[in-house]
């Protein structure tokens, strides 16, 4: 039933993309320094709060996701921060191979750089040793697996990382913003298996 959904989905997104105008483009200047960022960038879009994988949903975008993860390492949830931090990752990796635009692949890891740039040392050590924990148990990973599998594919249009790329700074970047023709379901297993390591 949920592979029925992937080519509606993956419709709706294209049609969002057609009607979306031109992005405003900011130009900050400080001392010598100018910097040029398009409006809405990265943004987070929905407040997603220290939650378990369990109240997630396929409508929240890396960028809500990764607040979570701040959240939830601010209150010394390990355990919640790393399944948030999964995830989010999961769906920006799968938001890279759809999107277009190859510029858009720094955008991931400045989403990680953003969430814990504010977050004391001694705190980044403690998510890492329960990420750590994580990626070096296979029940956990397979937990973690069955989680994301439940909450299924991103159902969101990327609007965050369409507006990343290069092509944001040059024009409309949500005209053919998406590959044509992308097997969102062929995409999302990939995800599962190459990037969650999920056995089946």
């Amino acid at each position: 039933m949920r592979s029925l959904l992937f080519p509606l989905l993956f419709f709706s997104a294209i049609t969002l993309a057609q009607t979306l105008e031109r992005p405003k483009i900011i130009t900050e200047k400080s001392g010598n320094v100018t910097k040029h960022w398009v409006e809405g960038s990265l943004a987070s879009t929905q407040v997603v709060g220290c939650i378990p994988l369990a109240e997630a949903r396929s409508t929240f975008t890396p960028p809500d996701l990764y607040k979570g993860v701040e959240k939830c390492v601010a209150q010394d949830n390990y355990g919640l921060a790393v399944g948030l931090f999964a995830l989010a990752g999961a769906y920006a990796s799968f938001d890279e191979d759809r999107v277009i635009d190859k510029t858009v692949e720094g955008a991931r890891a400045e989403l990680i750089m953003n969430t814990f740039s504010a977050i004391l040392q001694d705190k980044k050590i403690k998510f890492n040793k329960a990420f750590n924990r994580l990626i070096e148990d296979p029940e956990r990973i397979e937990k973690l697996c069955k989680q994301v599998q439940k909450i299924g594919p991103p159902n969101y249009y990327p609007s965050y990382m369409v507006l990343y790329g290069s092509k944001a700074f040059l024009g409309n970047p949500h005209e053919d913003a998406l590959v044509k023709n992308f097997d969102a379901s062929v995409g999302w297993r990939n995800i599962q298996l190459e990037y969650l390591h999920c056995s089946n």
